[in-house]
Formats: C-alpha cells, structure tokens, sequence
C-alpha cells in the first residue's frame, strides 16, 4: 500500500491517502484473506524520481495502519529505506522494517529499546547486486553509483553491522526475483551477512532457519531439526561453518529434503551400489550414505561475543 505520491510500481499497489483511507483499504484486503500488509513508506533510487531517502507517510498515516492491522490480528512490514521512515516504524509498531538503510542514532536506539518487538531484513543483496551486476541488463554501473546506490550500501553495511553488535535482530532475504537477483541465489545473503555485517556463519545459518521460522511466526514446526518439526533439510558437500559461500553452489546440494520427502538427490547419493543395505563405516568409510565419524571439532568461533 502507497500514498498516491509514493507509489514504485504501480500494477502492484494499492493506493490510499491518509488515515482513514489506508484504514478501509486494509479492512478490504484482510477481508479478501491477506496475511500481510505491507507499507511502501519511502522511495528506491531505481526509479530515479522517488528516492530512497524519501519518507512519503505521516505519522498518523503509520498509526492508523498499524493499528487497523493489528486489530485484524495481522501483521505489518514496510519499505522503509529513509530515517524518518524507520524511525515511524518503530515509533508506532510496525513489525518487519525492510532495509533500514538510513537509520540515524535516534532510530538505532529506539530500535535496540525495542529490539524484541522488531525485525530488520535488509534485502542487502538487492543494493549489492544492483551496483555490480546489473550492468549486465542494461542498468550500468555508472548509472547505478549516480544515482545513490553506492552511497545506500556504504551506510547500510554501517547500519547493520551496529544492529548486529546491540542485538537487533537482522534476518536475511528479501528482493530476489528480479532479472540480477534471480531466485534459487538466495544462498547470496548468507555470505554478505559474513563478509559485509560481521556474523558469524553459526549466526547466518541460525538467522536463515530459525530466525526466519520465527519471523513467518512459525517457531512451533519450522527452523529447526527437531520432533513435531517439518523435515526440511539439504545435505551439503562441505562445512559451511567453515566456507558460507558452499551454499551457493548448487553442485554441493546433495540431497534436498522437504517434509521428509527426498525431492532431489545425485545417483551416488540415493542408489544404492549394491544389494545389501550400507552400513556404517563400510568400504573403508567411504560410503556416501552412512559414514561412521564423530562430529567434527569446531575449530572456529561460533557466536560473537560484544
């Protein structure tokens, strides 16, 4: 939902302005079933005429939003890349602030107050791959640092990386699907959570299960190799707690398991070589279905201590 001054893409808006206009337009998308709803509150430099150091809502506009949403018992995110619009977010409760770009110390503290009613995703692949590999499809890099990316990502990774040190949950995702972020890249977060915002791979892999099991308000059957838990799960060949980026290539997917069911698996991992059944250990513990090893030694530190 955006202002009619504020819209990004048009087909997939729903305008409204003021309060009680956004008010009744969220009463007619919850009653059609939405389980979200989400704000267009600032501006994308893409668009070259709404940028993202815009703030386009009031504060009674925010409000009004939240609390009509809450009231439905559904919750709220918003594209929020300017100061004013993080800090309206937090000021009023709306639930996942996407980006944060722009976040001034007054937004960093009301947010750490906050810290467990709040969750940021930065989508920061899409600022990354948007300066660096849209050239490819016509939107060059010259273009792209023009008009304010480089200057987005620098103090998004500034941002972020203090998020981090005081707690603030960050989670990764978001903004994939475009013709440089294509889907099945997602694996991409995970390495700029590591090599651009200071996590650890533990605190990556954790924010991608776990922390994203939470924020669909899922904790109950998702994120977790557990009991009572969907068996989603992938086997890789290799340690990401050692290399992150493993995740990225599809080569070292082994197996794919959703809710317990092998949706994808290579030859020598799900046929069996011959008639009997492997047992551990077998062929000089080579066998790629049940090796007999002890958990290997962490040898890297897995949670950062602030």
């Amino acid at each position: 939902m955006a202002r009619r001054d504020g819209d990004l893409v048009a087909g997939i808006t729903a305008y409204a302005d003021g309060p009680d206009e956004m008010r009744e337009v969220i009463k007619h998308h919850v009653n059609l079933g939405v389980d979200n709803i989400k704000l267009s509150m600032s501006g994308e430099e893409i668009t070259e005429i709404r940028s993202a150091q815009d703030c386009y809502f009031t504060d009674e506009e925010t409000a009004a939003c939240v609390d009509e949403a809450h009231k439905h018992g559904k919750r709220l995110c918003a594209h929020a890349r300017a100061r004013d619009s993080v800090t309206m977010c937090v000021r009023h409760g709306v639930d996942v602030i996407y980006h944060a770009s722009y976040i001034d110390d007054e937004g960093m503290d009301m947010l750490e107050a906050r810290k467990t009613k709040h969750v940021v995703a930065p989508a920061i692949n899409w600022l990354i791959a948007t300066l660096h590999d849209a050239e490819a499809f016509g939107y060059s890099h010259a273009q792209a640092e023009k008009v304010g990316y480089k200057r987005e990502l620098d103090a998004a990774i500034a941002g972020l990386r203090e998020m981090h040190k005081r707690g603030i949950i960050v989670l990764p995702g978001g903004d994939y699907g475009f013709a440089w972020t294509p889907h099945g890249t997602y694996a991409r977060d995970l390495a700029h959570f590591v090599n651009l915002l200071e996590f650890t791979p533990h605190e990556a892999l954790i924010a991608a299960t776990a922390g994203v099991a939470a924020l669909l308000m899922r904790s109950h059957e998702l994120g977790k190799i557990a009991p009572g838990y969907y068996a989603d799960c992938i086997l890789i060949d290799g340690n990401p707690l050692e290399d992150i980026s493993i995740l990225q290539d599809h080569d070292r997917i082994n197996i794919i398991l959703i809710n317990g069911r092998v949706h994808k698996a290579g030859r020598k991992e799900y046929v069996r070589t011959s008639s009997a059944m492997p047992v551990a250990g077998q062929d000089d513990n080579k066998h790629p279905i049940v090796p007999d090893r002890e958990f290997p030694e962490v040898r890297k530190q897995m949670q950062k201590q602030y």
